[in-house]
């Protein structure tokens, strides 16, 4: 059995042990510059990476990095921004990250060694599920039906080429030839104005978690009519069946998500799962102590972010964990300590 006793004994955190012996944590840190970030090094101060400043996913985990950083006894923690799962991977690979978000699409291309992930030197490993997005295509057009959209029509079906858009737009191919749409790349705090110019026929929405909007949503229902477009029940069918498009359905009845000119009462939505993950080599009392800070501070991080409320609940930690991707060997055993392993996962070496 491996042993986690804490190598501070008496119940001083880490950074305590460091301010006492009169060495900052900036010094400390400057101080292990050599060592090496992510790949199995003695360096126990990680970095944890997300998504763009500004977004969602990256306020939540300072949250995380918050609580983290100042309650553990080995490690410390640090959030910073990135420009997506791709981003994150190759950040990992480089060493200037050990915790990285990923999304469902970019971890089946890490699990099949699938381009750009096929010269990773290291087996990627998920430690804890995040949260979803489920995505919704929507329209200021008096449009109900995604068989609504006309040909020609400007569709941004998220910023960038990401693999949400990639999914996205692997959805729409069940309606829409490519040739069909001008695909456009609007900014989601930017599709309110752009419907309102007449340069967007049909953007997206995300409802978080199945459960909330963010300001942005808020803001576009605000400043313009806002049509939800629903999926025909044969398409739907399809889509559900289709291993490569996640989906959930989300009811619309809400009192947070009124406001829309038109939605079902039962939407479908194309769902973005997202988790943690970390090189296979990163060492086991780290992803051991990460885990195991979060579920026993879990209280205090619960208002940083709505995301973070969903912590509250142990089956939430593997809620929608991605099919054949291991799990790293401490994260396993944390969760059949905690109760909430299943059978059909996969334990990594």
């Amino acid at each position: 059995m491996v042993d986690r006793t804490n190598r501070f004994s008496n119940g001083q955190s880490r950074r305590s042990f460091l301010a006492a012996a009169g060495v900052g944590t900036t010094a400390a840190f400057a101080g292990c510059l050599d060592a090496s970030l992510g790949n199995g090094g003695d360096d126990s101060d990680l970095v944890l990476v997300t998504a763009e400043s500004g977004t969602g996913s990256y306020t939540a985990s300072q949250g995380i990095a918050s609580t983290v950083d100042n309650n553990a006894d080995e490690i410390g923690l640090s959030a910073e921004p990135s420009s997506g799962t791709e981003d994150n991977i190759g950040r990992l690979d480089r060493g200037e990250a050990d915790i990285a978000m990923l999304q469902n699409r970019s971890a089946d291309a890490a699990v099949a060694d699938e381009e750009p992930f096929d010269d990773l030197d290291f087996d990627v490993q998920q430690v804890v599920n995040y949260h979803d997005l489920p995505w919704l295509f929507v329209t200021y057009h008096e449009w109900t039906s995604i068989e609504d959209i006309e040909s020609g029509s400007r569709i941004s079906p998220t910023p960038g080429d990401s693999g949400t858009s990639r999914t996205l737009t692997d959805a729409l191919e069940y309606v829409l030839d490519e040739d069909d749409y001008d695909r456009n790349s609007i900014a989601y705090d930017e599709q309110s104005g752009s419907f309102e110019e007449g340069q967007l026929d049909v953007g997206v929405v995300t409802i978080s978690n199945f459960d909330f909007e963010a300001s942005w949503v808020e803001e576009m229902k605000s400043n313009s009519d806002t049509y939800v477009l629903e999926w025909p029940d044969e398409i739907a069918e399809e889509l559900e069946a289709d291993d490569s498009i996640p989906t959930g359905t989300i009811d619309m009845t809400t009192d947070e998500l009124d406001g829309y000119a038109h939605a079902p009462d039962e939407a479908l939505a194309i769902n973005i799962p997202y988790n943690f993950v970390v090189r296979d080599d990163l060492e086991y009392d780290y992803v051991y102590e990460f885990l195991e800070t979060l579920h026993e501070y879990r209280e205090e991080m619960e208002d940083d972010h709505p995301y973070l409320s969903y912590y509250m609940d142990d089956e939430w930690w593997t809620t929608r964990m991605y099919d054949d991707m291991p799990f790293h060997p401490a994260a396993a055993d944390f969760y059949e300590e905690l109760g909430v392993w299943d059978d059909d996962f996969v334990r990594g070496d």
